[in-house]
Order: structure tokens, then sequence, then C-alpha cells
């Protein structure tokens, strides 16, 4: 189990970047290191527009997703605003 896992906390209304943004800096933050949108192997599984649409208007829903990439798991969902998780992916 991951003891340092990247947790993120966005809000649509107060943000200046897209969802598709933020997941990709939380994986970036997570592995340390300088990932591009071309780079990130998260853009090879879902398509960067689908996760911003997908979480568009979750006011009255509860959305949650989970995308297991190489070497990490990401979760988002939805509650009063947006959570990203990023953890170590467990084989």
């Amino acid at each position: 189990m991951d003891d340092h896992p990247e947790r993120r906390r966005y809000y649509p209304v107060e943000e200046n970047v897209p969802l598709s943004e933020a997941v990709r800096e939380a994986v970036q933050d997570h592995e340390h290191s300088s990932l591009s949108m071309d780079e990130l192997t998260l853009y090879d599984t879902i398509n960067p527009d689908a996760i911003d649409m997908l979480f568009e208007d979750t006011t009255d829903l509860d959305v949650s997703v989970q995308i297991n990439l190489t070497n990490v798991t990401v979760s988002i969902w939805s509650d009063d605003g947006i959570d990203i998780r990023v953890t170590e992916k467990i084989e």
C-alpha cells in the first residue's frame, strides 16, 4: 500500500485549469517528475476531454472513476468538489 498518495481537491468553478490538467499535475507530483501532456500515459488510456466532460456538472450526482496506468492508479470522485488521488499501482 502506498504511504504517500498524492491527493488534491479540485473545485471546477474556482480553478483556472481543466480537470484533466489537474489530474496530470497530481500524477506528475506523485512521480516527482515533469511530464508533458504527450508523455503522460493517462492520455493513451482516456481522452482528457472525456474526463473534463464527465465531471463537468456533478452537483446532483456522485461520480467516481478509477484509471490504472503503468505505475499508478488515479481515482477521481465528486462530492461537493472533485477529489483526485494518485497511488502506486498494486499488482
